[in-house]
């Protein structure tokens, strides 16, 4: 866990092959700077499956949006998985990431409803040995996207639109 007396948090667990990053606070140049080091660490070997969950972020900056960036090309590189959770829920992420014309470039997981199974904070299934959905291989028990940025459930928010 990142915390050190600075306006951001990030905390960190494995649920299956996933690495489940909360980032939480204001993810500005210094969290960006932090945060990046321990995501080049994760993304570095293998094929890396990460969800970045940015629900409790409250203000991102460019520096920000470019460490998300960093990290969806290193996890590309590798062949593996980047998904961002709880961008509907965090107005400061979807707001720069629609005006940066980025919100089609991450996979998103969306949470229309309580799954009564499900982890509260990252609706995922278990805390070790995920149940995998078999249509992706995903623990996330959210609908994705049906392609980058366009969310599956009705009323989500799309990149076609600024706020």
């Amino acid at each position: 866990m990142v915390e050190q007396g600075w306006s951001f948090t990030s905390r960190e667990r494995v649920v299956g092959a996933t690495t489940v990053v909360e980032l939480g606070g204001e993810v500005d140049i210094l969290a960006a700077t932090a945060l990046g080091l321990r995501l080049d660490e994760i993304t570095g070997s293998g094929h890396p499956d990460l969800v970045l969950d940015v629900r409790g972020v409250t203000f991102i900056d460019c520096c920000g949006i470019s460490m998300l960036c960093r990290a969806r090309r290193r996890t590309q590189v590798k062949a593996g998985r980047l998904r961002l959770a709880g961008v509907a829920e965090s107005p400061s992420v979807l707001r720069l990431l629609r005006l940066t014309g980025l919100l089609s470039t991450f996979d998103l997981c969306l949470d229309p409803g309580a799954d009564p199974g499900a982890d509260p904070v990252f609706g995922l299934v278990g805390e070790a040995g995920a149940d995998l959905r078999a249509e992706d291989g995903c623990p996330c028990t959210r609908p994705h996207a049906e392609g980058p940025g366009h969310p599956a459930t009705p009323g989500a928010p799309t990149d076609s639109a600024v706020a």
